[in-house]
Parts: C-alpha cells; structure tokens; sequence
C-alpha cells in the first residue's frame, strides 16, 4: 500500500475531552498537518544524601496538551456529516444563528463573536475532535485529538486558486490510537469556494434582519474591490490553562480579546470611478480613518430553490493602517492596503460577522 496516507476527518464531542469518532465529517488537507503534542517534563531535584550528587534518577511528565495549524480547502460543505465545516467556524466565533429561507429552501448560518462563547447558550462544553487517520507502515489507525479549541482562522485568497482556510487548533490531548476510521468521503467539488465566485465590496451594504443575526446582504450600494490577493485573519484570544483538577492536561479555555485584520494587494490607481487605491493611500494619510470590505463567495450551486451555495464576509469598520505603493522597474506598481477591524457598536453588532449558506440544518 501507498506509505503516504493521510485524511482528517472532524467530530464535534459533546463534552469536551470525550472523543467523537463516529459521527465526523472529512475536510481534505493542503499539507500533512501533523499536531503537535507538548509535554512539560520536570527533572526531579531532591537532595537526597550523597546519591543527589551522583545525577539525575527521575524525570517526570507533568502535564500534556496539542497544538496544530491546518489547511484547508474551503468548502461550504463537509463531507458525510457535512454540518462540520460550519461547526469549525462555530467553534470559533462561539455563536451560530441557524435558519432556513422559507422562500428558496436553503439553510442561512450567520457566525460572530460573543462575549462568553462556554455560556450554555453557546458551545456550552463541546470541543472538537481532529481525528488524523495516518498509516503507520501497511496499517492505517486513527489518531484522535481530544478537546480542541479554534484560536484563529485565516481566509486567503490569490487569483488563481481556491480559498485556503488557515484554521489554529490547540487541545488537551492526543487519545490512544484507533483503527482507522475509513471510507473517507469528501464534499462535491461544486461545493468548493474559488476565485473566480469571488465578489468584493466597499461602500454601503444592507444587512436584513435583526443585528447580529442577520438573514441576507446586498452590496446594492457599493463598490467593487478587484485585488490580486485578499488575507482576512481572525484570532479570539482563547488560552488554555491548566488547573489543579485532577487531570494533567488544560480543562479550563479563558477569552482574550477578538481581533479581525485584511491586506489586500491591488494596482496602485486612482480610476475616474470605483474603488481607488490611491484614494485609500490619501484618506490613510489624511486621517480619514476608517472604510469597509464585504466579501462574498457565490458557488453557483443551488442549495435550495433560487439560492446557492456560499460565504460571506462582512467587516463593517475598518481602520486605514496604510500601505506603501512597490514600484519595480519592469512592471506597473501596486500596493498592499492594510486594515484592522473595529467593533460596530450602532449597526452590525460585531467586528466581523461570516454567513454560511448550504444544505445542513444546524451546525
């Protein structure tokens, strides 16, 4: 057999620690994203007569946990239980406000941070599952990482190439390796978010529905934005502490603060009309501090009567962070414009709000 297997495949536990193996859905991988497992191991020091001097006797493991960084992808679907891609960015924001378009059928997943996502309203204590079924020589098994927690997520995109979401994982531990999990099933290739079902926004967006639980948006009002390459990270600040619990791995996440920032590379111009970097440069350089970006992926791929298959980004205040124009002697120049998100406090109730579209009913 191939001695280069490899395939993740994520399960939603329903308290964290407590593996979920069965009931998983496969996300394919864009490197081998191996996690790492840290030990914290302590020499033991005691004076204990003359044999202290004769060197160590004893090194003791003190406590464990997992770290990982993988890539995926981006489809609006997972594959089998095709509800764990929208559960991956559940685990994230800690929120997900679930409904289906009584019109054309689809089902709307609008995700946004919360001040207490372990709230029993939220997550409550359900973590995640990595399971990495890997073969070890001529056998592939399952290797489950338990308790899982999403600290940051990276969308990319570059002309060219499909959305890559950056998702950062950590964990309370690796469980005992299982046989594998098999028959991977992954989502339909229709199902994938590309470049080219790309529609950036700046300008007036309508947002319908209640704040922060909205149902759909219109960039009706706004510009179009055609850059070469489009970064949005995400990270929320979640630590993992460990606790005299009698357990030797973290049982307790703690919340830092939500930060949200976008790059964007695009041609250094000043048009007549439309979105000009230039005036971005100008407005950064004046003061005039803030702006907006809307970003929507359009499948093209019905998931229900007259709605399709998506994502939304929605980063309703952004503050200027500048960008110097590169100037090369053989091509025309651009610029990379850098911003970073503000809480939107009067409208959208969020500094970053992601919608979902696709066929599962929850996530």
């Amino acid at each position: 057999m191939s001695k280069n297997v490899i395939y993740a495949a994520l399960g939603e536990e329903a308290q964290r620690g407590v593996g979920e193996s069965a009931a998983v859905g496969f996300v394919p991988l864009l490197n081998p994203a191996i996690p790492r497992v840290e030990f914290e191991e302590r020499e033991r020091r005691e004076f204990r007569g003359e044999e202290a001097a004769l060197g160590l006797s004893s090194i003791e493991r003190a406590s464990q946990r997992w770290s990982a960084s993988i890539d995926l992808p981006f489809f609006t679907e997972s594959g089998a239980s095709k509800a764990l891609m929208g559960t991956l960015l559940k685990h994230f924001f800690g929120r997900c406000s679930s409904a289906q378009n009584g019109s054309t059928g689809q089902y709307r997943h609008m995700f946004y941070p919360v001040a207490d996502p372990f709230s029993e309203t939220c997550l409550g204590d359900r973590a995640l599952t990595l399971n990495l079924n890997i073969n070890e020589g001529d056998t592939v098994r399952n290797w489950p990482y338990v308790g899982g927690r999403v600290k940051s997520l990276a969308f990319e995109q570059d002309a060219g190439h499909p959305l890559k979401l950056t998702a950062g994982l950590m964990g309370q531990k690796k469980d005992d390796s299982t046989a594998e999990i098999g028959n991977p099933l992954f989502a339909a290739e229709n199902l994938r978010c590309d470049y080219n079902n790309l529609s950036i926004y700046s300008g007036a967006i309508t947002r319908t529905g209640t704040a922060p639980d909205f149902t759909a948006f219109s960039a009706g009002g706004a510009v179009a934005v055609r850059p070469d390459k489009i970064t949005v990270k995400m990270e929320n600040g979640m630590e993992d502490a460990l606790r005299l619990s009698g357990v030797d791995y973290p049982d307790r996440t703690r919340m830092g603060l939500y930060k949200v920032t976008a790059e964007l590379t695009i041609d250094w111009e000043d048009p007549a009309s439309g979105f000009s970097s230039i005036g971005e440069f100008r407005d950064w350089l004046s003061g005039a501090g803030e702006t907006n970006l809307f970003l929507r992926w359009d499948t093209g791929t019905q998931a229900g009567s007259g709605g399709n298959h998506g994502l939304s980004i929605d980063l309703p205040r952004l503050y200027r962070k500048g960008g110097e124009p590169e100037y090369k002697i053989d091509k025309d120049p651009l610029i990379t414009l850098k911003y970073e998100a503000l809480y939107d406090a009067a409208a959208a109730k969020y500094m970053a709000g992601v919608m979902l579209i696709n066929t599962a009913e929850t996530v």
